[in-house]
């Protein structure tokens, strides 16, 4: 329900996340045209006619793939503080996802260490202890 086009329900990414029924979603978007109508949640990276800027996605890429070469197995919660003065809740989350779907990180969480994980739905501020990220397949310099 969450992936379609649009969708019945929305994650959205904050403290805590929740999740919200399509019928509420002018209220976390920005209206980018009118017609025909496009919305978007609102990032760093997306102009006002809701178009990506490649230069700012590469910063917030960069950034992450930074904290976490130098402090490998980092909590998801320690990183999000080293990037707060940068990126919200949401923006760190989206280039998490983006970045392990590309395998350039892993996650794995506390209870299964040997076991990488799909992060794929957010996680709570308690959760975010328990996440911890590496290096994915990929080298870091591809990014």
């Amino acid at each position: 329900m969450a992936d379609m086009d649009t969708p019945a329900l929305f994650w959205a990414e904050y403290t805590p996340p929740k999740l919200v029924h399509s019928m509420f979603l002018s209220e976390w978007t920005v209206a980018t045209s009118v017609e025909p109508v496009k919305r978007v949640f609102p990032r760093r990276w997306i102009d006002i006619r809701g178009m990506k800027m490649m230069d700012l996605w590469e910063a917030a890429l960069r950034a992450v793939m930074g904290v976490v070469l130098f402090r490998p197995g980092i909590s998801q919660s320690e990183l999000r503080w080293h990037l707060r003065n940068a990126y919200d809740r949401a923006e760190v989350s989206e280039v998490l996802r983006h970045l392990q779907e590309e395998r350039h990180l892993k996650a794995r969480i506390a209870s299964r260490p040997d076991e990488a994980i799909t992060y794929d739905t957010p996680v709570d501020e308690d959760e975010e202890k328990g996440l911890f990220w590496s290096l994915g397949e990929k080298h870091w310099y591809q990014v």
